[in-house]
């Protein structure tokens, strides 16, 4: 069960629910898409642990630079999808370099390495897709980044995610910590609250009409010191420690998240039809532009009154 530290002066939007209470109300799409965040409550991924953890973290030996940035980016069907290899020589050889360099780095070119990670990964996998399926019933994704974390994350700073991509989609995240030890989160404001906070300060009409991401960029670096000034924010928030197999939801553009300490994990994206949402006003770029709509009135009731 996850522990949970709540911090007074941020605000209670974290939500434990069981898979059947989850189901009994038709999934959670209202809560997603209001800024939740949901743990799966009693809930444990049946999940073969030591499998990951024989695994060669580091992807110093990979020459070809492509294939190092795909390893540390990686997708977990790479283990279990794709073409089958063949045998020489004792050795698995892959059609694709990627499925190659995860054979013969990640599991030292051991047979029984790559055959349990991937059958405990494509285990897991369908699993996290069951679970989509019941919290988001009526979700239609065009778009699945099904990504698979196997290096250590330390001392995030805090930050909403920027995806860099400017259309205006919906998502859904689900989490997975597929390691023995805790991975443990901070979390703090919500976007649409914080910006409301420092709207002015920051002049951040000036991003209104424009890409949400510029203006996610700005907080996330100039306001929040982004990767090169860590710790420069010093905002309340609260903290939270995931055990193994434990799962979580929520959209990480609304939620600000530092992940404090992490090893492996499963941390599955799709991208979401608008009009198959619980509603679509409350996609991102919605809300970004009902925000800068809202102090713009604010704004013009001031100046008319005085």
């Amino acid at each position: 069960m996850a522990k949970i530290e709540r911090h007074p002066d941020v605000a209670d939007y974290i939500v434990e629910m069981t898979l059947p209470e989850i189901e009994a109300r038709r999934g959670i799409a209202d809560l997603f898409e209001n800024g939740q965040m949901v743990i799966l409550k009693d809930y444990r991924l049946a999940f073969d642990f030591e499998a990951i953890g024989r695994l060669t973290k580091s992807t110093d030996r990979v020459l070809d630079g492509k294939i190092r940035k795909a390893l540390k980016k990686l997708q977990a069907p790479v283990f279990f999808q794709g073409e089958a290899p063949i045998v020489k020589g004792g050795r698995l050889l892959f059609a694709d370099p990627v499925r190659q360099a995860v054979f013969d780095v990640l599991c030292n070119g051991d047979r029984v390495i790559f055959d349990r990670a991937s059958h405990a990964l494509e285990s897991a996998h369908g699993e996290i897709l069951r679970i989509f399926g019941i919290c988001f019933p009526d979700y239609e994704s065009f778009r699945f980044i099904p990504s698979l974390r196997l290096t250590r994350t330390l001392f995030e700073n805090l930050h909403w995610d920027n995806h860099s991509i400017d259309d205006d989609f919906h998502q859904a995240r689900i989490f997975v910590n597929l390691d023995t030890r805790p991975r443990i989160w901070h979390i703090s404001h919500r976007f649409i609250d914080y910006m409301r906070g420092v709207y002015r300060e920051h002049d951040l009409g000036r991003f209104a009409g424009k890409d949400p991401n510029l203006m996610l960029s700005y907080i996330n670096g100039d306001v929040l010191g982004g990767t090169t000034k860590t710790w420069m924010e010093a905002l309340p928030k609260h903290r939270i420690a995931f055990d193994s197999g434990e799962l979580w939801l929520g959209e990480s553009r609304m939620i600000s998240h530092q992940i404090f300490y992490g090893e492996s994990a499963m941390v599955y994206m799709w991208f979401v039809k608008a009009a198959s949402m619980s509603n679509a006003d409350n996609r991102f770029n919605a809300r970004i532009e009902n925000l800068h709509e809202l102090m713009a009135a604010e704004d013009r009731e001031v100046v008319s009154v005085s």
